[in-house]
């Protein structure tokens, strides 16, 4: 789900008007083994049924974490700069604010710089409106300027950009926190490591390896217990921690209905804890390197600013995620390397969704499945009478202004002349259903 020079070079190739698909590594038009290589079957299918292509087989052993090159030139970087040469073994065994404020800083830059340039890339430069056009964005809205479609760096008019940059930071930040404890905990002797990658070649690379597939399995699990064991509506009592943890931590992440780059770590500290477990667990119980940390935390920091960025291909394409922010109660993890989504019935397809509206999950998912709270509050009181879009229609003279909005009647006969866009705006649309232009 992170974003890279394939993504970087398809946007490209569409601005200047070039739509052709670009599935190659790099953003070619070729992939390395040619257009027709994910129709030569190799072998039985192992996590998915049906025949394992050359496609496949290249998803689940290289492509898998050649498209994660960004995060792990972070990580890679950043045990450079601060343990390569050992000194760290020596200077971190007391907490002090020199060595300290260099984690932190090296954090918060590389924030800054990655999610930085993709929200300007995606949402702020002259590529949005192109993606736009095209239809790359899922959610046709500009959650950030609904009304004049340019978003900008660092303030929105929705509030939604100010909200996730500061919970994205508190993110980082813990981050940067795991990391300076678990230097001092190594430095101290308090947790087994060692300091040579190569001490133990086999067992490095390995480790290395598998941190894409822990780290998706590790997703789903933490995710999906922070959503309804049975229902939404349960609490503790009930036994739904799921429930209880959904309405008051996982719930903020969830605001971003309709997400982007900054979306991805917008999420309340609690859940940040056991989002950065898939990098504190096992350098609990296992003997790591340090850059097996590294990998894993940046991982966790870097993957999800690509795959919120409510974007299709030839950007990131992760429907599914999209789908599981518009949707709420499906897509809980990501289709690799088990769709763990599938197994349990929660899956929906993206393509058969938006062609024919069709939901493929099972009853469960469909029933705990709502629109987001903020879409639920109206923004006047309405009344409780029932009316058609016909009979809505006949309120459009002076003193006697209704409109339909998110499915609910509201007379704004008294707050046409408070309505801060103006009088005409309220008046053009009198008896319609404005929730479109309202979006």
């Amino acid at each position: 789900m992170t974003y890279g020079l394939k993504q970087v070079v398809g946007a490209a190739a569409l601005y200047r008007g070039d739509v052709t698909k670009r599935p190659g590594f790099f953003g070619t038009k070729v992939p390395l083994f040619g257009l027709r290589w994910h129709e030569l079957v190799l072998c039985s299918g192992v996590f998915e049924p049906g025949k394992w292509t050359l496609a496949d087989v290249w998803v689940y052993t290289v492509g898998a974490h050649a498209a994660h090159a960004l995060d792990f030139s972070a990580a890679l970087l950043c045990y450079l700069l601060f343990y390569a040469d050992g000194t760290w073994l020596v200077e971190c065994r007391d907490l002090q604010i020199g060595w300290v404020s260099n984690i932190f800083l090296y954090n918060l830059a590389c924030e800054i710089l990655i999610c930085g340039f993709w929200h300007y890339f995606t949402y702020v430069s002259d590529m949005y409106q192109t993606f736009k056009k095209q239809g790359i964005k899922f959610n046709p809205t500009n959650q950030y300027e609904p009304r004049t479609g340019e978003a900008h760096m660092l303030t929105s008019a929705t509030g939604q950009l100010e909200r996730e940059i500061t919970f994205t930071t508190l993110g980082w930040l813990q981050s940067a926190a795991w990391q300076c404890l678990f230097m001092n905990l190594w430095a101290r002797g308090a947790l087994p490591m060692y300091a040579n990658f190569f001490e133990y070649p086999v067992y490095s690379l390995v480790l290395l390896w598998l941190v894409v597939y822990w780290r998706e399995i590790h997703f789903y699990c933490a995710h999906r217990g922070m959503h309804p064991w049975w229902d939404r509506e349960n609490g503790l009592l009930s036994g739904d921690v799921g429930a209880f943890l959904y309405r008051h931590v996982h719930s903020l992440h969830h605001k971003s209905y309709n997400p982007g780059p900054w979306s991805g770590l917008s999420m309340h500290p609690v859940e940040h804890l056991l989002y950065y477990s898939c990098a504190t667990l096992p350098a609990l119980f296992l003997t790591v390197h340090p850059l097996h940390f590294l990998y894993t935390k940046f991982h966790a920091d870097i993957a999800p600013i690509g795959g919120h960025s409510g974007m299709d291909e030839p950007l990131d394409g992760s429907d599914y995620h999209y789908l599981h922010h518009a949707k709420f109660e499906c897509n809980y993890g990501v289709p690799f390397p088990i769709n763990l989504d599938k197994l349990f019935g929660t899956w929906v397809d993206w393509q058969v969704y938006k062609e024919t509206g069709e939901v493929t999950s099972n009853d469960w998912s469909k029933q705990q499945m709502h629109e987001p709270d903020d879409k639920l509050t109206p923004l006047l009181a309405a009344s409780n009478k029932q009316m058609s879009l016909a009979e809505v229609a006949t309120h459009c003279k002076p003193g006697d202004y209704f409109i339909a909005l998110y499915g609910q009647v509201i007379d704004v006969s008294n707050f046409i002349s408070k309505h801060p866009g103006g009088e005409k705006i309220l008046q053009a649309n009198a008896g319609k259903d404005v929730t479109q232009k309202f979006e």
